[in-house]
């Protein structure tokens, strides 16, 4: 008996030997022998589980933020595999910190990324510890000190608005519970009104559309100061900032034809820039002199930058939907976008914002003035994944680009200090 288990055994050992050196040989080069094997155990090896309200990942180890698709060291790198509902970037305290909120619980967290003068591991905190499921939308004051959440209540169809004022938690720390003192104080307030679009302004400034008192307003984040900037029987606008002005624009949709307006938010004025185009989307500049569009024309999208002050156009190529752009706030004709490889064809942007479609972006700079594009990263050929590039965000120095994978909702910043 004792022969047959030893003989039993040898075999065994032989196999697994010969198995290895099979897979050793046949194996992706660029994954570690060790990193292959475990892959291809059941489940793989990945710990899902959120740190503790407070805590940091520890520095000596690999932070559960990078994964199989991120890397600090990497130029694009996944903030948060789980659904965001939306994020800001700010400077704290000389670090470039990204906040944003967990789309399933509404938990706020806190990434610090690296710098060229804090060259740190990524780190993500729990800021606050207040559920509220199912988070839609979220915007942020540009400091990240406030929030506006969106969310369905009580699982009906009305949608609730509800504001958060944020307190960063006391220097001293209690031995006794570290982490619940991690935790930022929330004060919160509901905004009334049936709000159908939001954009956020300078400082503390929140605008908003009310399709029960067909208007469009200004007010805090608190929901305080309430002005009515203008009133239409219209209701269905899309609000952007411009300097000191709004873009606003109706609901697109590639089957109605689009109009664009500059609303002076002091004399409540509205003056046509652009329309009638079907499909329009309009995204101004910081300064407010140049916006950007889409349109279809045919059975494709075209997009184009009209400057304001003297009414002339340049054509950007490749062309991609103008919400998966945002502008430079260091230089009036520069723009970041992610743009398809094919694009948008005639049924957009309506299949789209459906989820009937999706896009796999590269990340482009266009320059309107001289029309260079140049190509910041291909999340296809260098991660193997699809990125559809929604909501992007630049950091203040402009060295990050952080935006949302309309695919699955992660969040992902692209560093551009190179450039």
């Amino acid at each position: 008996m004792k022969r047959i288990l030893i003989i039993s055994l040898a075999v065994i050992s032989i196999a697994l030997i010969a198995s290895l050196g099979w897979y050793s040989l046949v194996r992706d080069r660029e994954v570690p022998l060790g990193e292959a094997i475990i892959n291809s155990l059941p489940f793989g090896s990945e710990d899902n589980t959120l740190p503790a309200a407070g805590s940091r990942q520890p520095a000596n180890e690999t932070p559960e933020l990078v994964d199989q698709f991120s890397s600090p060291t990497a130029n694009l790198f996944r903030l948060s595999a789980t659904p965001v509902a939306g994020a800001v970037v700010f400077e704290r305290e000389k670090q470039l910190v990204v906040r944003y909120v967990d789309r399933a619980t509404g938990h706020l967290y806190d990434v610090i990324l690296p710098t060229e003068t804090s060259p740190v591991t990524l780190e993500k905190t729990k800021v606050t510890n207040n559920t509220l499921p199912k988070i839609y939308e979220a915007y942020f004051r540009s400091d990240g000190s406030a929030v506006l959440l969106r969310y369905l209540k009580d699982d009906s169809d009305v949608v609730e608005n509800l504001s958060l004022a944020l307190s960063p938690p006391q220097a001293t720390v209690s031995t006794s519970s570290p982490q619940a003192n991690a935790l930022y104080t929330v004060a919160s307030t509901v905004l009334r009104g049936e709000i159908s679009a939001v954009a956020t302004g300078p400082g503390n400034a929140l605008f908003y559309a009310l399709k029960d008192t067909s208007s469009i307003v200004t007010s805090t984040f608190n929901g305080a100061s309430v002005r009515t900037i203008l009133t239409s029987s219209f209701t269905d606008w899309r609000l952007a900032v411009a300097g000191n002005r709004l873009i606003v624009y109706t609901k697109a949709s590639a089957r109605i034809a689009g109009y664009a307006y500059t609303l002076d938010t002091s004399n409540r004025t509205l003056a046509k820039i652009l329309g009638p185009l079907n499909g329009l989307v309009a995204i101004p500049n910081t300064s407010g002199n140049q916006a950007l569009y889409s349109y279809v024309e045919g059975d494709k999208t075209k997009l184009f930058a009209k400057n304001l002050s003297n009414n002339t156009f340049s054509e950007i190529l490749p062309a991609t939907l103008a919400e998966k752009c945002i502008w430079s706030a260091r230089s009036t004709s520069v723009l970041f976008c992610g743009a398809p490889a094919d694009s948008p064809g005639s049924g957009e942007p309506d299949d789209w914002y459906r989820g009937a479609t999706h896009f796999s972006d590269d990340i482009w700079l266009f320059n309107t003035n001289d029309g260079v594009a140049q190509v910041l990263a291909e999340p296809k050929q260098s991660l193997r994944i699809d990125i559809d590039v929604i909501e992007p965000k630049l950091s203040p120095n402009e060295d990050y680009l952080v935006f949302l994978n309309k695919n699955d909702l992660s969040l992902w910043a692209l560093r551009l200090e190179a450039l």
